[in-house]
């Protein structure tokens, strides 16, 4: 088999993959993951059964595609981001994106995420914490921010916040401007980790 036999097949196995992926994101615009079938995202996404198998041993493990999605996102977002001239600027910046990233979700989506059972949302080392502890440690290296917790204290304590923040836009069905609730709730927090003189 060639290599270009091999690139051919595994680009088609990933865009069959994207396929399935981006049908369930689109059929959770209309009802539950739960209530979804999977033979409703086969014949959505134009796939056989068996090519839903070989890419996801479950329904489940499409939200588990969907946080290495916004980690992926996080990464090329921040990656090469020069720091501003103020940590907290870049901490309300982080969450300005983790709010417009829920929003281009779509809120019937992100109202299914946000349950008690989804334990996604606890996972430790994901890209998106990372990213958001370096921030954290930048700042605290710098004198900006307090030092009396650690990065990733602040870390979960800042995430647990910006869930509240998208939890509340759920139940209220998206009447708010997600971005701008999430920009002042979030400036108005920060101002607790600033180290003081």
């Amino acid at each position: 088999m060639s290599k270009k036999q091999l690139n051919g097949r595994k680009l088609q196995s990933l865009q069959t993959k994207k396929n399935i992926y981006n049908s369930t994101l689109e059929l959770m615009h209309e009802k539950s993951l739960e209530k979804i079938k999977i033979e409703d995202i086969c014949r959505k996404a134009g796939v056989s059964v068996g090519s839903f198998y070989n890419h996801f041993k479950t329904k489940s493990d499409i939200l588990v595609e969907m946080y290495a999605q916004a980690d992926g996102y996080f990464e090329l977002k921040f990656k090469n981001e020069p720091p501003s001239e103020s940590i907290a600027q870049d901490l309300i910046q982080y969450f300005e994106v983790y709010a417009e990233y829920n929003q281009n979700i779509g809120l019937e989506t992100v109202q299914q995420l946000y349950t008690s059972n989804n334990k996604l949302f606890i996972t430790k080392g994901r890209d998106m914490q990372n990213i958001l502890q370096q921030i954290i440690e930048r700042g605290q290296a710098a004198g900006e921010l307090d030092q009396s917790m650690t990065s990733e204290e602040v870390t979960d304590y800042l995430f647990i916040a910006a869930r509240g923040v998208m939890y509340n836009w759920c139940l209220h069905d998206g009447d708010s401007d997600l971005i701008v609730n999430m920009r002042e709730y979030m400036s108005r927090l920060i101002t607790i980790f600033k180290q003081r003189n």
